[in-house]
């Protein structure tokens, strides 16, 4: 298997697996009356209890993984900026699916909490490769 195959297959599989906990993290609060039953922020989150901790966590997430990624990479800032569109990507198509088609959710993207997510997608891993890349270079 080459090296680009290689690393086009982590990417997504660290992509499902940031889905994955952010699905199994909504199933643990819907499972517990106590925390679905939070107020919604209008126009911000439907269910504070899930998206705000998840934000925190894909922050520090996709940071590591980002930095673990780029470990062998010339070119960080570029490759983490790919890096990133491709678990964005992914994370669109697994939240529309699910969400949207499968739940018939049909106000999932109108909250600004997911739009914060999908920027931090890109954002996160984009900075990481351009702190990387300018380490390098001194």
């Amino acid at each position: 298997m080459s090296c680009q195959k290689y690393k086009r297959l982590t990417v997504m599989w660290y992509a499902t697996l940031l889905w994955i906990f952010g699905f199994v993290w909504g199933a643990i609060v819907f499972m517990v009356p106590q925390l679905k039953n939070v107020p919604s922020i209008s126009h911000v989150s439907k269910y504070p209890l899930i998206s705000f901790p998840l934000l925190i966590f894909y922050v520090v997430a996709l940071h590591f993984l980002t930095r673990l990624y780029l470990k062998d990479i010339g070119h960080r800032a570029w490759e983490g900026l790919k890096f990133g569109a491709t678990i964005l990507l992914l994370n669109i198509i697994l939240d529309a699916a699910v969400y949207v088609i499968l739940f018939k959710g049909q106000d999932y993207f109108s909250f600004l909490s997911i739009w914060v997510a999908y920027v931090l997608f890109i954002v996160i891993p984009w900075l990481t490769g351009k702190n990387l890349e300018r380490r390098s270079a001194s």
